[in-house]
């Protein structure tokens, strides 16, 4: 077994004949960096180990595991680059085409003949390496290109098109596991005279401001977003609508003290937060248009205001119901202990039978 230690594209070849490692080799040399492997699990411990490997060239007939065990190993991977690599297959006079089927159907990408000539192998190589350099490109493409619609890029908050499927998400796991939330909803008031009077790059300032502002209030369990040209959003993960009143007051306080970096002048917000009762049938749409339906009410107002509801039915303040241990985990992980502390007695009292039964098995 050998390795070259340039950076060369590296080529792996498997066979349990020397005599047609070193062919592979002294052919493609040249131009590449090929590793040896005598065996499939020879070959398998150097794909794990050399993440830089891009193509395959292995036999079938091999001791320990053979060409057909590797290609399986290969494509079942938990590593998506070693699934997808190029295998092609060495074929002898003793693979028929029943042989090669099976190759197929387990993976393989293509077959080259025993005897072959230096043409044919570079063929074979650059051909299956110039795919996986691109299938990579692709690849990193379309990763840059879903990474750049989930972000808004002149605020550096979420899109739209990112909140909606997050705040869906969301909701199913506050449906599955009975959670709360709140919804929050900013405008920028009287934007449209604004971009008239200032211009577009004033217009952009304000907008990438209150960006700022919210970035800077907003918990890492919550979600904040641009969801239109001068809109912004905030679903707020298990906050009560006491809470979200506070941080939104802070919000509509804050942003006319703002300072922008091309004008001087001030500007408002208006906000509606609206507290749905989580139940099977609670959708997205339905709670967001129950939130704009606050803000415009706020609008209404004049701006810089703040309206909010609850869809959550009067409760009296002795009657609060009790927390599951799957919501009181949840506000100890986001650091809220205060808000478990008062139901710290129905708490033990679902956990007593636990506590019984483990106290029980230690004393045994």
């Amino acid at each position: 077994m050998t390795e070259s230690s340039d950076n060369k594209t590296k080529i792996l070849a498997v066979d349990d004949s020397r005599v047609m490692r070193r062919a592979i080799s002294k052919i493609l040399s040249t131009q590449y960096t090929v590793i040896e492997a005598e065996h499939g699990e020879d070959a398998w411990s150097l794909l794990e180990h050399h993440k830089d490997i891009q193509v395959i060239f292995t036999d079938l007939s091999m001791p320990y595991l053979d060409g057909y065990g590797l290609l399986e190993r290969i494509r079942s991977s938990e590593d998506d680059k070693i699934a997808s690599l190029p295998v092609i297959i060495i074929t002898g006079k003793e693979d028929d085409d029943q042989a090669k089927m099976e190759a197929l159907e387990k993976g393989a990408d293509d077959f080259i003949a025993k005897p072959f000539d230096k043409a044919q192998l570079f063929a074979r190589a650059q051909s299956h390496i110039k795919f996986e350099e691109t299938s990579k490109k692709l690849s990193e493409t379309a990763d840059k290109l879903e990474k750049q619609a989930a972000i808004d890029e002149l605020t550096g908050l979420g899109s739209q098109r990112y909140f909606e499927k997050a705040a869906e998400e969301h909701i199913s796991s506050l449906i599955r596991h009975k959670g709360y939330c709140c919804l929050l909803r900013i405008d920028i008031d009287n934007f449209n005279q604004l971009f008239i009077k200032h211009g577009k790059q004033v217009a952009d300032d304000v907008i990438k401001t209150i960006g700022i502002c919210l970035n800077q209030h907003v918990r890492k369990e919550d979600m904040a977003a641009r969801v239109g040209l001068a809109k912004f959003a905030l679903f707020l993960n298990y906050t009560n609508l006491n809470k979200a009143e506070i941080l939104a007051q802070r919000i509509v306080d804050e942003i006319p003290t703002r300072k922008l970096t091309t004008k001087e002048f001030s500007f408002t917000a208006s906000a509606g937060i609206f507290e749905p009762e989580i139940t099977s049938n609670t959708t997205y749409k339905e709670i967001m248009e129950q939130t704009e339906a606050c803000l415009n009410q706020a609008i209404d107002q004049g701006g810089s205001q703040l309206v909010s509801k609850t869809q959550l039915p009067a409760i009296e303040l002795d009657s609060v119901e009790p927390l599951t241990i799957e919501q009181a985990m949840h506000l100890l992980e986001q650091g809220e202990a205060d808000e478990v502390k008062p139901h710290l007695d129905h708490l033990y009292e679902q956990l007593k039978p636990l506590l019984i039964l483990f106290t029980q098995i230690l004393k045994k």
